[in-house]
Formats: structure tokens, C-alpha cells, sequence
């Protein structure tokens, strides 16, 4: 276990799936730990994809390729680079096990850092190859422990309308999308999630999520330029946690053709290059 610590916080990062595990002030854990009666996960990377894919398979160059939700990132164990007392680099590269499921070189390096009492969490994702186009989503899906969802407020800033994607169980609905009114603050319940997670379009503009509770303790996710953001929390099960999520990429639809370089909202990554993806967690 690799522990992060300044003068206003501490965290706890576990080299397998790169999974920070606890966000303490000394006097508050702030992350959810896992039960398996609701979620038994805390915060996985998401990659290569996010969300699901249509019948669990995709194919690329002619060949079909089977992968579970999420991608595997999040059950592999990473190597620690290099880490100091507030900072902490761990990488994944591809082997002949990730080729049995997803046919690219790769390498993602997850740089966790603490500032004050901000976590930053930078994803650097590199093509090594000559040739070819890395193809991938991304995304992080920490959870959040609170003490009463019922009494937990959600805002969202800039306030305004957002452009919801719908679900159609764990697929994308692509065609009827909605509006979401986040103009201003709004209370949670569970049938919020009735339908899973709630997921909004950014448009690449920066949006701060917060979740406040009662005796104004709380949390934020701030995220510069992710395309998207899920709120979600379990449903029925009783969860005392939601999840804050930052994505590039999304699940699969229905009407998915399951060819990958046709696969909605995919990134692509020229040959020998590298990309950063960012996102900010601040507690209160």
C-alpha cells in the first residue's frame, strides 16, 4: 500500500488496478469502503473502456475480442514508478494477457498527487507503437462515502441545463437524450438511480460536481475537459456513497455495430504519441 501524505491529508493508493483506497483529513474518511452488499469496489480506473459493450465483444481488423465492463485496468496490478512523500506515478503496460482481449500497445501511467486538500489525478495514456492508432476510452469512478443520501445535496457548477444520456439498462440511448436541470442545487434520493447512473455531457467545458451534506462536510470533483460526468449510487441496495465520475468514453448502445473504430465517443492516439487526462477531487 502506497501512502500519500501532507500537513491536511492523507491517502491510501493500492498498486492493484492503481485504486486509491482511503482519503482521510485525520479526522474524516471521505471514501467509500466497499461493501459487497451494494458496491464492493472504492475507485477503479476505467480502461480501456468505459461502461459496457454490446454482448460483451467488440471487433477490430476483422477479429472479435471479448472484455467485460469497464476493461481490465482495474483488475491488473500496476508497477510503482517513482513516489515521494505527496506523489506517486504507477504504470501499466500491455502484455500477452491484455492482447488476448484488446489487440494494442499501450502504456497508461496514473500519477496521483496531493496539493493542500486536493487530490490530483493525472492519466497519461501513450501509443508506443509506429504504426497504429491506439483506440481507447477512459475514465475514474470513485465513490464517495456520505452519511445520508436522503440528506446529501448535489451541485453542479456552472449552474445551467445539462444534456443527459439516457440508459436503456447498461447500454447508451443514444437518440433520446434529455435535459437536466442543474440551475441549481438538488437533493438526492435512491430513485434517483433507478435507472443507473445519471450522466451528463460537459461539451468539454469545465464543471465542478459537489456533494454536501448536512453539517457542511462534503466533497468535489473538479474536472477541466472530460466530455462526461456520472453521478451514480446503488440501486435498490442501500449504499451510503456516490460516486463522482469523470469519462471519456461511454457504454456501448443497442444498435451498436460492435466494430470498434465505429464505437461512439472513442479516442484515438497517433502513433508515438501521448495524451493527459485530468481530474481533481477536493474535500471539505
Amino acid at each position: 500500500m502506497i501512502v500519500l501524505k501532507n500537513d491536511q491529508l492523507q491517502v491510501k493508493i493500492a498498486e492493484h488496478g492503481a485504486e486509491f483506497q482511503s482519503i482521510s483529513d485525520g479526522k474524516r474518511e471521505y471514501l467509500w469502503q466497499a461493501d459487497p452488499a451494494s458496491w464492493h469496489r472504492k475507485a477503479p480506473v476505467l480502461f480501456p473502456f468505459v461502461g459496457r459493450l454490446k454482448d460483451n465483444h467488440y471487433t477490430f481488423a476483422g477479429q472479435q475480442f471479448e472484455q467485460k465492463q469497464h476493461g481490465f485496468a482495474r483488475d491488473m496490478e500496476f508497477k510503482v514508478l517513482k513516489a515521494s512523500q505527496t506523489k506517486v506515478t504507477l504504470q501499466l503496460k500491455d502484455s500477452l494477457a491484455t492482447r488476448k482481449h484488446y489487440p494494442f500497445a499501450f502504456v497508461l501511467e496514473v500519477t496521483y498527487s496531493l496539493q493542500g486538500k486536493r487530490l490530483v489525478v493525472d492519466y497519461q495514456v501513450k501509443n508506443p507503437s509506429a504504426e497504429q492508432t491506439l483506440l481507447y476510452s477512459l475514465g475514474a469512478h470513485p465513490g464517495f462515502k456520505i452519511v445520508d443520501l436522503q440528506k446529501t445535496s448535489l451541485i453542479i457548477s456552472p449552474a445551467k441545463n445539462y444534456g443527459r444520456i439516457k440508459l436503456d439498462g447498461p447500454f447508451s440511448d443514444l437518440v433520446h437524450w434529455e435535459n437536466q436541470d442543474f440551475t441549481r442545487p438538488i437533493k438526492l434520493n435512491r430513485d434517483l438511480f433507478k435507472n443507473d447512473a445519471i450522466i451528463l455531457a460537459t461539451e468539454r467545458q469545465g464543471v465542478t460536481v459537489t456533494l454536501k451534506e448536512t453539517d457542511n462536510h462534503g466533497v468535489q470533483l473538479i474536472q477541466p475537459d472530460a466530455p462526461f460526468v456520472a453521478i451514480w449510487s446503488s440501486y435498490p441496495a442501500q449504499g451510503d456513497f456516490v460516486c463522482l465520475e469523470s469519462w471519456w468514453g461511454i457504454a456501448d448502445s443497442l444498435t451498436s455495430t460492435g466494430n470498434l473504430e465505429n464505437k461512439a465517443e472513442i479516442m484515438r492516439l497517433a502513433p508515438g504519441h501521448d495524451r493527459h487526462h485530468r481530474y481533481e477531487v477536493e474535500v471539505f
